[in-house]
């Protein structure tokens, strides 16, 4: 069986892989894993905002998890804190993943060269398939009235 691993990190990645996940695991009867990396470094300024963002994905994520269960799709949802690299290598190799999904960052955020060295540092550590998913953009259309 598939084992699919998807890593989320608050503030820097979104639920669209998740959601890409939960799908692709439905489709080929896969065993899902959500891991959600926590950073225990914060400065005091930044603190009370990652909590909210924490707390945020926390609810949206365990939504998913109910509509996967309900589904038939094995999930298990995890928590850890540590350097958002280490603790994903640490779970593929500990658990055998097959697949590791993750979120880019937007664009418009400028940490994409950032993102691609951390995506290059796991690459290495571990020898399973990596899918990067892209969040969507959805475009409001204005109708004419005619």
């Amino acid at each position: 069986m598939e084992k699919i691993l998807v890593g989320l990190y608050p503030g820097k990645t979104s639920l669209w892989a998740a959601i890409h996940a939960l799908n692709l695991a439905k489709r080929i009867q896969a065993r899902l894993y959500f891991l959600l990396v926590i950073d225990p470094v914060t400065n005091g300024s930044e603190e009370g905002l990652m909590r909210q963002v924490e707390a945020s994905m926390k609810v949206r994520l365990e939504s998913l998890i109910e509509e996967g269960i309900s589904d038939g799709i094995p999930v298990d949802y995890y928590i850890t804190y540590g350097q958002y690299d280490n603790e994903l290598v640490k779970f593929v190799k500990e658990n055998r993943i097959t697949m590791l999904v993750v979120g880019s960052p937007k664009p418009q955020d400028g940490r994409l060269e950032e993102f691609d060295d951390l995506l290059e540092k796991i690459r290495h550590r571990i020898d399973c398939r990596i899918e990067v998913v892209h969040e969507k953009t959805i475009k409001k259309s204005m109708k004419r009235r005619g």
